[in-house]
């Protein structure tokens, strides 16, 4: 495969895990911000879980899609004899999964908390 392809493709790959970790931290940091200063009315507890909940889904399913894409690119680049897909290749990315799950239901468990504390 043209090595231009490959710089290409985990470029994009990086890209798309940046924005992942953008879309999460400033998602959680607003929604902690309103959940601090804000006056919540029970309307507005409801709408802010609401959002809260629906932020980390999709960054949990994002942080997947990243790390997947990671894992292809690892795949691909190890059956061609490269030392960075070597290495790549000794990366845990099922762990990886995991820990990206587990953070994004921790932060979305500890708002829902101080939401309705």
């Amino acid at each position: 495969m043209d090595a231009n392809v490959r710089a290409s493709d985990y470029r994009s790959t990086v890209i798309s895990f940046e924005s992942s970790t953008f879309q999460f931290v400033v998602g959680n940091v607003a929604s902690l911000a309103i959940i601090v200063f804000g006056d919540l009315t029970s309307q507005a507890q409801l709408a802010l879980a609401a959002f809260v909940v629906i932020l980390n889904l999709a960054s949990a399913l994002s942080f997947d899609n990243g790390i997947g894409g990671f894992s292809v690119l690892a795949k691909d680049l190890q059956n061609e004899n490269s030392n960075f897909g070597k290495e790549a290749g000794k990366a845990p990315f099922g762990f990886f999964r995991i820990f990206c799950l587990v953070i994004c239901i921790v932060a979305a468990v500890t708002q829902l908390l101080a939401i309705y504390a």
